[in-house]
């Protein structure tokens, strides 16, 4: 009587298999999608984490760095260099463009990032080649013959000498730097702010942001001092991520929402429609159970024991392939160990509690009617026994 449920699991494979199946696929997709969201959070702030700046600065109407248009005269921004709450000399020009080079004859997404070597918003070492060649002049000089050279990112798969056409320049690849993926594996392309200038601006002595470090006070106050100047608009590191998440991953992700919400309810109504129907064709053995004895509580309990098992295989294997898939997925997908583990244990509840329900009405079903397999159409047959069994009694 121990191992029963499990020859009745034996006996029932095919419905066993299908329903740990569904309860694979909910876990899989729902912490995938999950992983996919988690993964452009990451990637998101890992450029503006890696760049040491904790102040950003747009301009005004800008809505902030990375949001809304902005174009800042960079000859104009010379006075931040000395503003109060800042490191002296810490302010830097910044570009950071969406753009579509052509390499090997394809179109390919990028960011392009122009910065002044050896300051904020850069990498200040490379993993392979070169760091690009600067400037020759700090001010703006239209005539600043500036190399069309770039720094890759490490994982773009281009080699040192490699020629790409970014707008209507061609530059070459004189380095690699370590991986910095932006928004859904968007790799990061690094140059002079004069180069991109070039490029982007056809040689405008603009660029769209201006970083900054704060000198050891909160950089919140230190923005929001700067941005009552109402010339320019001024985040801390904490607002520019802020913004970043709301801007480039929740709101387009939205759907995507709704869709996991959409997921949960229609996987889980499946799953429990399968451990329901399956529980419910049980009755036949339930009333056998009755029949010789069995108490209702140990009809459950035996019930309880076929999903609890089902469900934890389900809940296992569709845990195990969720890493695996993210780790082949062509983007980046990054699960949270703790939403798993609430996923699992939401799905292992959802399962559990569907076959309790199955069992408690599989229980109230009379002993005889289980042994002739009819369960709804049978009380009504039974009903209408009463009429002609009285009869047959008067005669």
């Amino acid at each position: 009587m121990k191992n029963l449920f499990l020859k009745d699991m034996q006996y029932r494979k095919a419905r066993v298999v299908l329903t740990a199946l569904g309860i694979i696929v909910l876990i899989s997709l729902i912490l995938l999608l999950g992983g996919i969201m988690n993964g452009m959070r990451i990637q998101a702030q890992q450029y503006v984490k890696s760049t040491g700046a904790d102040i950003w600065i747009s301009a005004e109407g800008s809505g902030g760095a990375f949001i809304g248009f902005s174009l800042l005269a960079e000859e104009y921004m010379a006075g931040l260099n000395s503003a109060p709450g800042l490191v002296p000399d810490s302010a830097s020009p910044l570009i950071f463009a969406q753009a579509r080079p052509n390499i090997k004859g394809k179109p390919t997404k990028a960011m392009v990032v122009g910065y002044t070597k050896g300051e904020l918003g850069g990498p200040k070492q490379v993993v392979e080649g070169r760091m690009f060649t600067p400037r020759n002049f700090d001010d703006y000089r239209p005539e600043d013959d500036v190399p069309f050279e770039v720094v890759v990112d490490e994982k773009m798969g281009l080699e040192i000498g490699e020629i790409i056409n970014i707008s209507k320049e061609q530059v070459r690849v004189v380095g690699k730097a370590k991986s910095l993926m932006f928004v859904l594996d968007t790799p990061l392309l690094f140059m002079d702010v004069r180069t991109a200038q070039q490029v982007f601006l056809e040689n405008t002595p603009y660029v769209n942001m201006m970083v900054a470090k704060s000198s050891g006070a909160d950089p919140s106050e230190v923005a929001s001092a700067l941005d009552e100047l109402n010339t320019i608009e001024a985040r801390s590191l904490d607002q520019t991520l802020s913004d970043i998440m709301e801007y480039w991953v929740d709101e387009p992700m939205k759907a995507v929402q709704f869709l996991r919400v959409m997921l949960w309810l229609a996987a889980g109504l499946i799953v429990g429609m399968i451990t329901y129907v399956t529980m419910l064709e049980k009755t036949k053995e339930i009333g056998v159970l009755k029949a010789i004895g069995a108490s209702n509580n140990y009809v459950i309990l035996l019930l309880l024991k076929q999903v609890a098992l089902i469900s934890l295989i389900g809940v296992f294997i569709g845990y195990c392939l969720s890493y695996i898939f993210a780790a082949a997925a062509p983007i980046f997908v990054k699960i949270n160990f703790v939403e798993s583990i609430i996923v699992a244990c939401i799905s292992f509840i959802v399962c559990c509690g569907s076959g309790y329900l199955a069992a408690r009405k599989a229980i109230t079903v009379d002993p005889m009617i289980a042994f002739r397999g009819e369960i709804d159409s049978a009380p009504i047959r039974y009903a209408d026994m009463q009429p002609i069994e009285a009869a047959a009694s008067q005669d």
